[in-house]
Protein backbone atom coordinates (compact mmCIF):
# COMPACT_ATOMS: atom_id res chain seq x y z
CA UNK A 1 0.00 0.00 0.00
CA UNK A 2 1.27 3.32 -0.95
CA UNK A 3 2.08 5.80 2.05
CA UNK A 4 -0.59 8.01 3.05
CA UNK A 5 -0.57 11.84 2.26
CA UNK A 6 -0.20 13.95 5.14
CA UNK A 7 -2.26 16.45 6.63
CA UNK A 8 -1.38 19.33 8.58
CA UNK A 9 -3.88 20.75 10.72
CA UNK A 10 -4.31 23.76 12.09
CA UNK A 11 -6.07 24.38 15.14
CA UNK A 12 -9.79 25.79 14.27
CA UNK A 13 -10.31 29.24 15.07
CA UNK A 14 -13.45 31.10 17.11
CA UNK A 15 -13.54 33.94 15.17
CA UNK A 16 -17.05 34.63 17.32
CA UNK A 17 -18.72 33.22 20.08
CA UNK A 18 -21.60 34.45 22.40
CA UNK A 19 -20.00 32.53 25.19
CA UNK A 20 -16.38 32.61 26.44
CA UNK A 21 -16.86 29.38 27.79
CA UNK A 22 -16.73 28.14 24.15
CA UNK A 23 -13.64 29.53 23.49
CA UNK A 24 -11.39 27.69 24.86
CA UNK A 25 -13.00 24.14 24.38
CA UNK A 26 -14.14 24.43 21.09
CA UNK A 27 -11.00 24.82 18.75
CA UNK A 28 -9.81 21.63 20.47
CA UNK A 29 -13.02 19.41 19.94
CA UNK A 30 -13.10 20.34 16.28
CA UNK A 31 -9.56 20.14 15.69
CA UNK A 32 -9.61 16.48 17.05
CA UNK A 33 -12.86 15.65 15.04
CA UNK A 34 -11.22 16.81 12.02
CA UNK A 35 -7.62 15.16 12.59
CA UNK A 36 -9.92 12.17 13.68
CA UNK A 37 -11.78 12.04 9.94
CA UNK A 38 -8.42 12.40 8.67
CA UNK A 39 -6.47 9.57 9.70
CA UNK A 40 -9.74 7.55 9.30
CA UNK A 41 -8.95 7.77 5.84
CA UNK A 42 -7.35 5.08 3.57
CA UNK A 43 -5.46 7.77 1.57
CA UNK A 44 -4.17 10.84 4.05
CA UNK A 45 -2.89 10.97 8.00
CA UNK A 46 -2.35 13.89 10.35
CA UNK A 47 1.18 11.88 10.83
CA UNK A 48 4.30 13.97 9.65
CA UNK A 49 6.19 12.03 7.20
CA UNK A 50 9.89 11.65 7.94
CA UNK A 51 11.06 12.71 4.35
CA UNK A 52 10.83 16.90 4.97
CA UNK A 53 10.60 17.71 1.13
CA UNK A 54 7.28 15.41 1.05
CA UNK A 55 4.40 17.09 -0.03
CA UNK A 56 0.52 17.29 1.64
CA UNK A 57 -2.07 19.33 2.37
CA UNK A 58 -2.95 22.22 4.82
CA UNK A 59 -6.00 22.93 6.77
CA UNK A 60 -7.34 25.53 8.43
CA UNK A 61 -10.80 27.38 9.88
CA UNK A 62 -12.61 29.72 12.10
CA UNK A 63 -15.75 29.16 13.43
CA UNK A 64 -19.02 31.81 14.29
CA UNK A 65 -21.04 30.59 16.83
CA UNK A 66 -24.18 32.97 17.67
CA UNK A 67 -27.21 32.75 19.60
CA UNK A 68 -30.15 34.30 17.80
CA UNK A 69 -33.84 35.18 17.98
CA UNK A 70 -34.66 31.49 17.65
CA UNK A 71 -31.53 29.31 18.86
CA UNK A 72 -27.74 28.70 18.11
CA UNK A 73 -26.53 29.54 14.70
CA UNK A 74 -22.62 27.74 14.04
CA UNK A 75 -20.40 28.68 10.40
CA UNK A 76 -17.21 27.24 9.94
CA UNK A 77 -15.02 28.63 7.18
CA UNK A 78 -11.90 26.54 6.00
CA UNK A 79 -9.09 26.99 4.34
CA UNK A 80 -7.85 24.20 2.31
CA UNK A 81 -4.37 24.59 0.75
CA UNK A 82 -0.78 22.59 -0.16
CA UNK A 83 1.91 21.89 1.98
CA UNK A 84 4.14 23.09 2.90
CA UNK A 85 3.88 25.93 0.40
CA UNK A 86 -0.05 26.73 1.84
CA UNK A 87 -0.88 27.68 -1.86
CA UNK A 88 -5.02 27.49 -1.74
CA UNK A 89 -7.39 25.68 -3.76
CA UNK A 90 -10.59 25.45 -1.92
CA UNK A 91 -12.20 27.59 1.03
CA UNK A 92 -15.45 25.48 2.14
CA UNK A 93 -18.07 27.36 3.80
CA UNK A 94 -20.33 25.12 6.52
CA UNK A 95 -23.57 25.96 8.24
CA UNK A 96 -25.82 24.36 11.15
CA UNK A 97 -28.50 25.68 13.15
CA UNK A 98 -31.30 24.81 15.71
CA UNK A 99 -34.05 26.00 17.82
CA UNK A 100 -33.13 26.46 21.36
CA UNK A 101 -36.22 24.92 23.95
CA UNK A 102 -34.43 25.64 26.83
CA UNK A 103 -31.96 28.18 27.64
CA UNK A 104 -30.85 27.19 30.38
CA UNK A 105 -29.47 24.02 28.60
CA UNK A 106 -27.85 25.45 25.97
CA UNK A 107 -24.90 23.30 26.12
CA UNK A 108 -26.52 20.40 24.69
CA UNK A 109 -27.74 22.62 21.87
CA UNK A 110 -24.46 23.55 20.96
CA UNK A 111 -23.09 20.49 21.08
CA UNK A 112 -26.06 19.43 19.00
CA UNK A 113 -25.18 21.91 16.18
CA UNK A 114 -21.25 21.63 16.42
CA UNK A 115 -21.78 17.80 15.54
CA UNK A 116 -23.80 18.64 12.90
CA UNK A 117 -21.53 20.80 11.40
CA UNK A 118 -18.49 18.64 12.18
CA UNK A 119 -20.42 15.85 10.42
CA UNK A 120 -20.99 17.66 7.02
CA UNK A 121 -17.54 19.47 7.41
CA UNK A 122 -15.40 16.29 7.95
CA UNK A 123 -17.12 14.43 5.20
CA UNK A 124 -16.65 17.02 2.44
CA UNK A 125 -13.00 17.78 3.25
CA UNK A 126 -12.01 14.29 3.63
CA UNK A 127 -13.67 13.97 -0.14
CA UNK A 128 -12.01 17.08 -1.39
CA UNK A 129 -8.21 15.87 -0.12
CA UNK A 130 -8.73 12.45 -1.34
CA UNK A 131 -9.16 13.87 -4.91
CA UNK A 132 -6.55 15.82 -4.52
CA UNK A 133 -4.26 12.78 -3.30
CA UNK A 134 -1.90 11.83 -6.35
Amino acid sequence: MADKTYVEVDTIAIKEVFDGKYKSTLPKRMTAAIEKAIDRSSKLTTKPPTDKKAEGFYLTGSLSLKKTDQGIEAKLSMVLANWPKKSMFAMPNFEASTKVGNPAKIDKDVDAVIDALLDNAQTEVVKVLEKRVK
